[in-house]
């Protein structure tokens, strides 16, 4: 990080109060009409929507009775659902903060992610099960199987098309799923494996394992990039431009060059592990969530060290 550029006086770190418990993941919704939002998870059970330039808090869907350990959006924004320990995957009306449906599970949900162009959402739970819910239809058949052989730090996501999902668990597979057949069409097994995030924008996996972020194809994960970092790397995401991606190693939030995998930034504020990081829609920030219950919002390192003005200096 040699002969860095200067601070820019533009790089505020913002800091979102309000959660009691630990944040175990931060979820971003697109560009609507020139603004975004993103929901927190957090095990006080109350998911909170927040302004996603600002941070500001807009509102907390309240109503679980359990820790929520994720959250998404629809593809509109009008609509957000949550996964939580009280064995349930909630609906909500992001405009109202209404509850409009509520699919029971036999076990604690770990994840739950939304397809971009249809109904459908698919949820990850401790009984080792994947299942596929229709939003628009509360009653229709519900798909399920089993997922893997272990149900700890489940995840699971929509892919491109409506028949593909991708799965994680700590058994270290990801895997790769045809839901018109249950089956498992492509399988990574990979060592030491601590989370995957999925970028729908960049088309990639994003998988942290060890001290090595990877970069898969969604094709048939097969591994594109490999960056090894100094730390243990909990979690990761690339951001929406693709010139960076952030690394959540313990108390630190990191952000790293795609290019050439050098660091470009160190943050430090957490005063627990990162537990999740995601970047807004726009690459200018990232936010963060803690075991601290903070969530700190950064600025990328192209606002960091942004060129300032003469009168700047």
């Amino acid at each position: 990080m040699a002969n860095r550029a200067p601070i820019s006086p533009d790089a505020k770190v913002k800091v979102c109060s309000g959660h009691t418990r630990p944040v175990p993941h931060i979820a971003y919704s697109r560009i609507i009409e020139g603004t975004y939002w993103f929901v927190s998870s957090c095990h006080d059970g109350k998911p909170m929507l927040r302004n996603g330039e600002t941070g500001d808090w807009v509102g907390t869907f309240d109503g679980h009775k359990g820790a929520v350990f994720c959250s998404c959006f629809n593809n509109a924004a009008t609509h957000v659902t949550t996964a939580s320990g009280d064995y349930s995957v909630k609906l909500w009306d992001a405009v109202n903060g209404q509850c409009l449906n509520s699919w029971t599970h036999p076990h604690c949900v770990k994840f739950v992610d939304w397809h971009r162009s249809n109904p459908k959402i698919v949820s990850a739970a401790m009984d080792k099960k994947i299942r596929i819910f229709d939003t628009e239809n509360y009653n229709s058949d519900v798909m399920e199987w089993e997922g893997h052989d272990d149900q700890q730090k489940m995840s699971v996501f929509w892919g491109e098309d409506s028949n593909t999902i991708y799965s994680s668990a700590a058994d270290n597979i990801i895997k790769k799923w045809d839901i018109r057949t249950g089956y498992v069409t492509h399988s990574l097994k990979m060592d030491q494996l601590n989370s995957v995030e999925y970028s729908r924008v960049q088309r990639t996996l994003v998988v942290c394992a060890g001290k090595t972020v990877s970069l898969l194809k969604p094709e048939d994960l097969s591994v594109s990039r490999d960056y090894h970092v100094s730390e243990e790397a909990d979690c990761a995401d690339i951001a929406p431009d693709g010139k960076h991606f952030a690394v959540g190693c313990k108390l630190k939030a990191k952000e790293f060059d795609v290019a050439n995998g050098e660091e470009q930034e160190s943050h430090k504020g957490h005063h627990g592990p990162v537990f999740h990081l995601r970047y807004s829609p726009d690459s200018l920030t990232f936010a963060s969530g803690s075991e601290d219950g903070m969530v700190r919002i950064w600025p990328t390192t192209g606002i960091i060290r942004k060129p300032m003005d003469d009168d700047d200096r």
